[in-house]
């Protein structure tokens, strides 16, 4: 029985034996839009695919938090997944890459299946499952996929000169730290003089193959090392980089606010610290601020990087970020340039940190189709024509219509999977705002508030009741940005930001071991 073989993608790396270190590669377009796919991953994407073990920060913590929180704390039984599967907003054009690095399913459309809906008018359908419609039933998969996804239009289809993102197939540069450039001479030269080469000849060419598995294990590189090809190549092991910890004491609290809004409504939380400000325990917090940290998950790690640049991760990926506006402009499709380095949210993935991080959102799904309204939700898309064609009575020698429905046309409208049937308006909130209360632990481990979790939180640390103080406070808009920030490089997020900064270089150097 013949087996589908794995796409791969070829790469040519420059080795310095001596030195045992990748200095660049070079590649085509393929890879190239691999590595930009990676900016437009949301980052709870990004945690699942690398197994809940990213190393980036907290988001671990919170995306494990997540999981383990019932469902009934959240507004619907889709927004826990649409927080643990979010939609890339950029999915139609990841699913034309030669190797795809992100499993989720874009193309379906859920509806469902009452055929007497009262969503009659404007077929009401979600891109998440689980989804209720104005009926109330919950919505299950269509056949088929949808119409805007159909493979026959791809801009990068067999034997196009142009890339999913990248114009023309031109040869691309693409160093240890993932600046990518396309290729010249005058580069080459540069690049030699940078790592010394004095003979060329002496640098080792090899012709790698990356499959999905492997480019996933170089996007966990990206996020961690400063050498993600040299890691690779090599296979060393992904220790623990805190290259990023000094720059991450520099920028924070030096937020600006240029909205002029220094607080947020009703954002006041309790904080469970040591006396000598060398820790914080945890926080005490509604859903409000629960929610906050949740919606991170659904930003496009691109977005992270417009936002923070460099301090957005502990290894490289800002460089190719950089790459977008700097040495490949000019080399990218007309839209493509806008949304890399923009990257939007999936239709009505938008919440409170969407808003605070300025990403915006798609518009939401909507298309005509030709076919009935009974005979979509009966076949879905795998069989259009069904409505349309005729069979043939050999009893009466008469063609007779399949389906006699006057009306062969059907309008989808995707409503927010977040709002449940009774709430008249759209919400961006993915968790419940009551009077419910978490505890949000240094690493942004969220468990809701009890006797049993707050004294575990409190043993574990091995710290006296005497040496232990709970102070009030009310967050700004920078608070939160700097929560934000420090979530993705450190697994002490809320005790690098709520503590005196005098406290930060001392609070790293005892956590790592560095006295």
């Amino acid at each position: 029985m013949a087996t589908t073989e794995e796409p791969t993608i070829e790469l040519k790396v420059f080795v310095d034996k001596e030195k045992s270190r990748v200095l660049f590669a070079e590649s085509g377009k393929e890879f190239v839009d691999v590595l930009f796919g990676f900016l437009t991953l949301p980052l709870g994407t990004i945690v699942r695919l690398l197994g809940k073990e990213s190393q980036a920060g907290c988001l671990d913590e919170l995306y494990k938090s997540v999981e383990r929180l019932p469902t009934g704390f959240f507004r619907t039984e889709a927004c826990k997944t649409m927080l643990l599967r979010p939609i890339n907003g950029a999915a139609k054009q990841c699913c034309q890459l030669k190797v795809r690095v992100d499993d989720t399913e874009h193309r379906e459309v859920y509806v469902c299946r009452g055929i007497c809906c009262c969503a009659r008018a404007d077929c009401a359908c979600s891109s998440v499952p689980g989804a209720v419609c104005r009926c109330g039933k919950s919505m299950t998969r269509v056949g088929g996929d949808r119409p805007e996804y159909d493979s026959t239009s791809s801009t990068a289809g067999a034997g196009s000169v142009d890339g999913v993102f990248v114009k023309g197939d031109i040869k691309f540069i693409v160093t240890d730290d993932l600046k990518v450039a396309t290729a010249s001479t005058s580069l080459m030269l540069s690049l030699l003089d940078k790592f010394e080469v004095q003979d060329p000849s002496s640098l080792e060419q090899k012709t790698i193959q990356l499959s999905s598995d492997k480019i996933i294990s170089l996007l966990k590189r990206s996020l961690t090392s400063n050498g993600p090809l040299t890691g690779h190549y090599f296979d060393v092991d992904m220790a623990h980089d805190d290259s990023g910890i000094d720059m991450l004491h520099e920028n924070l609290h030096h937020e600006q606010d240029n909205g002029g809004e220094h607080t947020l409504i009703n954002l006041n939380i309790s904080v469970l610290q040591t006396k000598d400000n060398s820790s914080v325990l945890y926080a005490e917090v509604g859903g409000d601020f629960v929610d906050l940290l949740f919606g991170l998950l659904s930003i496009p790690l691109g977005s992270i990087l417009k936002r923070y640049g460099k301090c957005g991760s502990k290894g490289c990926v800002d460089n190719l970020y950089s790459s977008i506006g700097g040495s490949v402009k000019g080399f990218l499709g007309p839209e493509c340039q806008s949304f890399l380095q923009s990257p939007k949210l999936a239709p009505f993935f938008g919440c409170g940190s969407s808003k605070i991080l300025q990403v915006e959102e798609l518009s939401p799904y909507k298309e005509e189709i030709g076919t009935c309204f009974t005979c979509f939700k009966t076949y879905g898309f795998s069989n259009l024509t069904y409505c349309q064609g005729k069979y043939w009575n050999i009893n009466s020698t008469h063609y007779y219509p399949n389906c006699t429905e006057p009306v062969k046309t059907t309008s989808l409208c995707e409503v927010d999977p977040k709002s449940p049937k009774e709430e008249c308006e759209n919400g961006e909130a993915y968790v419940k705002h009551g009077h419910q209360k978490f505890i949000v632990t240094d690493d942004l481990h969220v468990l809701p508030l009890s006797l049993a979790s707050t004294i575990q939180v409190i043993s574990e640390a091995k710290i006296q009741k005497r040496d232990l103080v709970e102070k009030e406070l009310a967050l700004t808009k920078p608070h939160v940005m700097e929560i934000f920030k420090a979530a993705l490089v450190t697994r002490k997020a809320l005790s690098t930001v709520l503590l005196p900064p005098m406290n930060m270089k001392k609070l790293y150097h005892h956590s790592f071991g560095l006295y």
